[in-house]
């Protein structure tokens, strides 16, 4: 039971008479019956608050996107004998940022009232709902009673496919003819032969068909097509470098939803898809296959960084002792610590010749932002010139791969997804898987 300040007012009222009883005619007569007034008023108000009036029902979507608003719906029905007023609060998870204000409203019998509010969760994984908490306000409204229905409910935030991931996969998908990149050049390595075509302006002249020219007359070229079923395997890196946040994502959300993305990207392009999701261990392995997504989506969705350092050793032997077929291997992970680059260049090198490795990272733009700002302050000085050395450490370490026949991409983090796609594809085109 919870006093209002009707109640409290009226106390007050009796507290004063009873001081000011030696001055006012029948002295505290007044004073005892205001009080008895108010007791009996506080208990008819207690007795005729309906129980178990309020009836509510939530309608949320039992799958969410990450970091993509969404509707929560909460229906209201006064089932009680008489209008009450209601103040009501849900309980959505506590990851979850949005509305969170309380829900005032009057209900007459029988009607039913909706509301609507907003929430956003930057989080993946499997999140409850709770119960509605309410207060009900007695008819004299001296009083509220409070009362709670258990209304569990569990959601799925699964990573980003929509919006600016899903604009970056179709740009990134179109990119091969709207920014005029074409085919390799090569015939017979990496490339399968689609049909034959009237020669273009552009089309190289060692994909002309000499024989097919002669008979009609003009030049004819042929046609190919980048090969299918060749295999991709993601790898993805859930120790404790990828916990950094950048924005409200860790890089760990930007790697999954890049691998998402680059995994739909190879589907369409009919390759097989497979992925290992590792830390100190290895969490989660699925060989390449052409149904891999739905998958995927539901090994990431709960996908966490943890406290322990990488092995980059046992994730990548395991891929070498259950690879067989040449394979373009993507690593995404975080170059931040020089130690644990050795031990990822270490681990990469025996990937090559037979394998096609390539280390995805995002760049943090935050360092790069210190080492081109001129300091002004003796603590901005070693800020500075701490920020050059980690700068020089991670670009060392990126030339360092490069150099030994690894693909690198390094990027900010909202350019990973698009970037991811456009080195596939690149890589697909000049048939060097």
């Amino acid at each position: 039971m919870i006093f209002l300040p009707r109640f409290a007012y009226a106390l007050v009222a009796a507290i004063l008479l009873a001081l000011a009883s030696p001055w006012i005619l029948g002295g505290l007569t007044p004073a005892i019956l205001l009080t008895l007034l108010l007791t009996g008023a506080v208990l008819a108000d207690s007795l005729y608050i309906p129980r178990e009036a309020l009836q509510v029902t939530r309608h949320v979507p039992p799958i969410l996107r990450q970091a993509q608003p969404f509707s929560v719906e909460l229906h209201f029905t006064n089932r009680g004998e008489n209008g009450a007023s209601f103040q009501i609060v849900d309980s959505p998870p506590a990851a979850f940022t949005g509305e969170r204000r309380p829900i005032a409203l009057r209900l007459r019998r029988n009607e039913t009232a909706s509301r609507v509010y907003q929430l956003k969760s930057y989080r993946r994984g499997s999140f409850g709902f709770g119960a509605v908490f309410y207060r009900i306000v007695g008819p004299l409204g001296l009083i509220q009673r409070q009362g709670k229905i258990e209304l569990p409910q569990q959601v799925e935030v699964v990573p980003d496919l929509t919006g600016e991931g899903s604009r970056d996969l179709q740009l990134a998908l179109a990119g091969a003819t709207r920014t005029g990149r074409r085919r390799s050049p090569r015939r017979g390595e990496g490339r399968e032969f689609e049909s034959l075509r009237e020669h273009q302006h552009d089309d190289d002249f060692r994909n002309i068909d000499w024989k097919a020219s002669a008979k009609r007359g003009q030049l004819i070229s042929r046609h190919y097509e980048t090969e299918r079923d060749q295999r991709l395997m993601i790898l993805l890196d859930t120790g404790r470098l990828m916990r950094a946040r950048i924005g409200a994502y860790r890089k760990l959300d930007y790697a999954v939803n890049a691998s998402v993305h680059l995994a739909q990207a190879a589907l369409r392009k009919g390759d097989l898809v497979g992925y290992s999701i590792f830390s100190d261990e290895i969490r989660a392995y699925a060989e390449p296959r052409k149904d891999q997504l739905t998958q995927m989506v539901r090994d990431l969705t709960p996908l966490q960084p943890d406290r322990f350092d990488s092995d980059y050793a046992t994730a990548f032997h395991q891929l070498m002792r259950k690879s067989s077929r040449r394979t373009l291997v993507v690593c995404f992970t975080d170059l931040g610590d020089a130690y644990a680059a050795q031990r990822l260049l270490a681990a990469a090198l025996p990937l090559v010749p037979r394998h096609l490795p390539v280390i995805v990272t995002v760049s943090n733009s935050e360092i790069l932002a210190v080492t081109k700002r001129i300091p002004e302050t003796e603590i901005e000085v070693y800020r500075n010139v701490a920020a050059t050395e980690m700068w020089n450490d991670y670009q060392r370490t990126l030339r360092g791969l490069r150099s030994r026949g690894i693909l690198t991409v390094s990027v900010p983090a909202d350019r990973l997804s698009a970037s991811v796609i456009n080195e596939y594809l690149r890589i697909k085109d000049t048939a060097r898987l």
